[in-house]
């Protein structure tokens, strides 16, 4: 009976998911507003099983506070003040003492961001581009597939990076204006990232479409007992 009802309860919401595309209407906010509800409750329960209580909580023993060992106890102390801090920023008057563990998030946040962007992104990806643009093809001669391929990505790559070339020129009333050696160049670029941003926009509609279809092949084979087809 629990199957049935929560079936029942997931094409609903699907439909009314679904009713957006006759305009904003109270079904949908309904659907909306319990997926962001059950998305910060999950977000708020795995925050404190994965962060808050083994980190803050049940790091700290009633030896390690005896005993003061400091390796034991720093971390967490330091979690707790930081955490204090913060709910300052609920009052008017103590919101400037939380300002020291806000910017300590955003310190750590964006170096944590500009480290991996720089080891997992760019790094990688510069290298992937230092390609031969004369293979071989084990038989001693030109792979000239391969040659074409590593042609493409280097064209692709410096003339995506020329579209973001800012040297132009301001122009009252108007946009800046690159100089001619760098329209074509710009152009070729714009060519790539349209490009790029199409694929990526088709692989997202194709995997939501694949979504949706197995949802609703799921939720047919489950009601297919209970109608008797």
């Amino acid at each position: 009976m629990l199957d049935l009802l929560g079936s029942v309860l997931a094409f609903g919401l699907t439909l009314c998911v679904f009713s957006y595309l006759l305009g904003d209407n109270p079904l949908y906010r309904i659907a909306v507003s319990l997926f962001v509800g059950a998305a910060a409750g999950y977000a708020v329960v795995i925050a404190y099983y994965n962060v808050i209580y083994p980190q803050m909580i049940a790091s700290i023993s009633l030896g390690s506070l005896l005993s003061f060992n400091f390796a034991l106890i720093g971390p967490p102390l330091g979690a707790w003040l930081l955490t204090a801090l913060l709910l300052l920023k609920l009052g008017q008057a103590t919101t400037r003492l939380g300002s020291l563990a806000t910017a300590f998030l955003v310190g750590v946040g964006a170096a944590v961001a500009v480290g991996g962007a720089v080891t997992g992104t760019l790094f990688p990806q510069a290298s992937a581009t230092f390609l031969s643009l004369l293979p071989s093809d084990g038989l001693g001669g030109i792979d000239f597939e391969k040659a074409f391929g590593s042609g493409v990505i280097i064209v692709g790559t410096l003339a995506t990076l020329g579209f973001f070339y800012y040297g132009g020129t301001a122009r009252p009333g108007g946009p800046a204006e690159r100089p001619a050696l760098a329209r074509p160049v710009a152009l070729v670029g714009q060519v790539f990232i349209g490009t790029a941003f199409g694929v990526m926009y088709a692989g997202a509609l194709a995997a939501s479409l694949a979504f949706f279809a197995q949802s609703v092949m799921s939720i047919a084979e489950f009601l297919t007992p209970y109608l008797g087809f």
